[in-house]
């Protein structure tokens, strides 16, 4: 396996506009490093640079610290995985698993070799006679990864490689690729727009927008300490709330906010960083999880009033919608707590879990 380091690299189309822009990256031998973002913020094109599918603009891409800007993607010894399987219709399992070894002209033990094993890893010994077409939707996704494995490459990239699975299937496609990369040790770069997908996979994420890195960091980091507005809201299911107004000082440090209806003190490892904003625009924001409808530790909570909008049971929880002011808040409780739309109940807010953003740039405030 291999080291791939990607350097002050960026892609123009048109000459003017990036869809990536300069972005600096290091994955380490045998790192799941899984790019994650919106769609169109240029992930997919990133990992297709590293492929040698699409020309670099500026920049250096090296593989093994091997400079490959000029190296075919053939030549690169990287294997990849598309979102629609990119089977051959008309050629069985063993067939499209042995396509590629076929090509590279390898010796006929050798490809029956490794397609056994491949078959013996993904579960696809029974299906080695079947086409395409007689195989499941997670079936022909297998073979897909097959077709990577038999390779043996230095590098496995994966584009979207579960967006046509159903819920349950992607599921369980997420783990056995997270177990198939325990199993063979390999360093894989993987693309998804799902941050489920990216939190449960990835040793670490890359978080991307507008062809800009917004943050690398591990999933933990990423959830607990984002570095902006952005990767705050776009890390978490459901979404941080963010809450718009004003750092200020009487007797203490408070923030209000801008319909001047929720007055929250804050606790004294504020004070240092939000000192120097009294009187200015910041956002307050606050996960789903950290929003109660009860609480034994009052003095390190505040309670506020709140009307329920929409009262959503999940089975094992319950998700509140409610406004405050302008804000629209989301709470996750307990399936056991069963408020109603429309009923106004207490909420408390875990004055420990607060994070601030700068009201202009929405960069977080440490």
């Amino acid at each position: 396996m291999a080291e791939v380091k990607i350097v002050n690299v960026s892609k123009s189309f048109d000459g003017e506009s990036k869809v990536v822009d300069d972005i600096n990256l290091e994955i380490m031998d045998k790192e799941f490093v899984v790019l994650v973002g919106p769609s169109g913020c240029g992930k997919s094109t990133t990992l297709r640079m590293v492929a040698g599918l699409e020309e670099i603009s500026e920049g250096e891409i090296y593989i093994d610290e091997k400079f490959v800007n000029d190296v075919s993607p053939k030549n690169r010894d990287i294997a990849m995985v598309f979102q629609n399987y990119a089977l051959y219709p008309h050629m069985s399992v063993f067939d499209n698993l042995a396509f590629g070894l076929k090509l590279r002209k390898y010796r006929k033990e050798e490809i029956e070799k490794r397609v056994k094993e491949a078959a013996k890893i993904l579960e696809l010994e029974s299906f080695l006679k079947r086409k395409p077409k007689a195989l499941s939707g997670g079936q022909r996704q297998r073979v897909a990864v097959g077709r990577a494995i038999v390779r043996h490459p230095k590098v496995f990239l994966f584009d979207e490689p579960l967006s046509n699975l159903d819920a349950k299937l992607r599921v369980q496609m997420r783990t056995e690729i997270s177990k198939l990369h325990k199993r063979l040790g390999a360093t894989i770069i993987y693309v998804t727009h799902d941050q489920t997908e990216a939190m449960t996979m990835g040793d670490k994420i890359v978080v991307m927008k507008d062809g800009i890195v917004q943050q690398v960091d591990s999933p933990l980091n990423l959830y607990n300490f984002p570095n902006n507005k952005f990767v705050a809201g776009f890390i978490g299911s459901p979404p941080m709330n963010f809450i718009s107004g004003t750092i200020y000082n009487s007797n203490g440090l408070y923030f209000m906010n801008t319909d001047e209806d929720l007055k929250i003190s804050l606790l004294e490892k504020y004070r240092v960083p939000l000192s120097t904003l009294i009187n200015q625009k910041v956002i307050l924001g606050i996960r789903p999880e950290h929003i109660l409808l009860e609480s034994s530790k009052y003095n390190l909570m505040h309670k506020h009033f709140c009307s329920i909008n929409v009262a959503e049971q999940m089975g094992n929880e319950t998700i509140l919608y409610f406004s405050l002011g302008e804000a629209e808040l989301i709470a996750r409780v307990t399936a056991i707590e069963k408020p109603s739309a429309g009923e106004k109940i207490p909420l408390f807010f875990d004055l420990e879990k607060l994070h601030f953003y700068d009201g202009e740039n929405g960069e977080a405030i440490r």
